[in-house]
């Protein structure tokens, strides 16, 4: 259950939240934002430049499908043009860095919620889902975390408390949870499929523990597995398969699982100014998949286990602005997004790791709207997908 802000108390902040999100809405009703010439996509489309500019989140209702993004909160404060288009387009809503560890830990005996709440409260204001992101990673966590190192007793007490303070506050308010977040090699090293971070291999049952204490917190709540690079069927995704499917058999509480979908474009030559790592083996992105058949197996074989599909971070980075690599970056969108739909509704959400590039976490202009918040050919691709797609019926 979603609450929506009629059906809570509202505090000082949370009439700060209703003004913008009312001010937002003056002189830009939903549905009446229209495009200059210079918006244009640079392809054909069945949108016309004197229309309305569609709204993603409608045109997927039929589907039962999310469609989502994650949002910041400093961006949320300072940018009124952000807000609009957040509100305008996305039925979901993911907080990007406002509910991780370094936010809320920034010392062992604080807990600061001030950034998740906020854009929490923004996301009900607008009957916005939300997806809640993360309780458990092995990178970017709080500096001070690493002095317990290796005390598994210690680190254990840690975590079971973190997720029963974040669990409670939050119970009833977040639809799901990407739980444990990029955890499986690639590919799979000395015998294991986990990396080795501040929580394993001192927590053995890093997993299992962590899905099982979120659960008896909050039943509502859909608990995903999330991680990158497992898009097409490989030894990553081989391993992810067997760990959850492990995890079901063991009645251990998993609902789905989220493919965060980071692309990039090479040029001709196979050269990408995003190749660089970080953590190790973290790619900024996968190269678009060769077959997207093998996509539409690996989804086909995680929903027979009966686990729900989210796109959880997908954008799409591209190596020059140009028409040719902007229908090249709509044709991945275009792609990813109607194998999802073959699917939905198990394939629940198609979510954007944010949607304007200026606020993009990557290069290469990976998002829906470019710098000047103008739509891209990627954005009227998926409104396109979606407009003329047939949902599938059962039976």
């Amino acid at each position: 259950m979603v609450y929506t802000a009629s059906c809570r108390t509202m505090n000082f902040e949370g009439l700060v939240l209703a003004g913008i999100f009312l001010a937002t809405q003056h002189g830009a009703a939903f549905g009446q934002h229209r495009y200059s010439e210079a918006a244009q996509p640079s392809h054909n489309t069945p949108f016309s430049p004197d229309a309305s500019l569609v709204r993603l989140k409608d045109l997927a209702r039929k589907f039962d499908v999310f469609i989502g993004t994650a949002s910041n909160a400093q961006y949320i404060r300072r940018d009124k043009e952000y807000v609009r288009i957040l509100n305008e387009q996305f039925s979901l809503v993911t907080p990007e860095n406002a509910c991780k560890w370094t936010a809320i830990r920034p010392n062992e005996e604080t807990f600061d919620f001030t950034d998740c709440d906020f854009v929490l409260a923004m996301a009900e204001a607008n009957q916005q889902t939300v997806r809640g992101h993360n309780l458990c990673w092995g990178i970017h966590n709080p500096d001070w975390l690493a002095k317990y190192d290796k005390n598994s007793s210690a680190l254990r007490s840690l975590l079971v408390d973190h997720i029963t303070r974040v669990g409670k506050r939050y119970a009833g308010r977040v639809y799901s949870w990407d739980f444990v977040n990029e955890a499986v090699l690639k590919p799979t090293e000395n015998g294991t499929y986990l990396k080795t971070n501040v929580w394993y291999p001192a927590i053995p049952d890093i997993i299992d523990l962590a899905f099982k204490t979120i659960h008896s917190i909050d039943r509502s709540a859909k608990l995903f597995y999330n991680d990158y690079g497992y898009e097409v069927i490989n030894s990553k995704s081989d391993a992810i398969h067997r760990m959850v499917k492990t995890m079901l058999l063991n009645n251990v509480p998993v609902h789905g699982i989220g493919m965060e979908a980071h692309f990039f474009i090479h040029n001709d030559d196979g050269s990408h100014t995003e190749e660089r790592l970080i953590d190790g083996d973290h790619k900024l992105g996968s190269p678009v998949p060769a077959d997207w058949s093998s996509v539409e197996d690996n989804f086909r074989r995680f929903i027979d286990l009966g686990l729900e599909i989210h796109i959880t971070e997908m954008d799409v980075s591209i190596p020059s602005i140009t028409k040719y690599f902007l229908e090249k970056q709509a044709d991945v969108y275009r792609n990813l997004l109607k194998i999802c739909l073959k699917f939905a509704p198990m394939c629940k959400s198609f979510e954007t790791w944010e949607f304007v590039d200026k606020y993009s976490w990557r290069t290469g202009e990976p998002d829906y709207f470019d710098d000047n918040y103008k739509p891209k050919p990627c954005f009227f691709a998926v409104a396109d997908t979606l407009n003329t797609t047939v949902p599938v019926t059962n039976g």
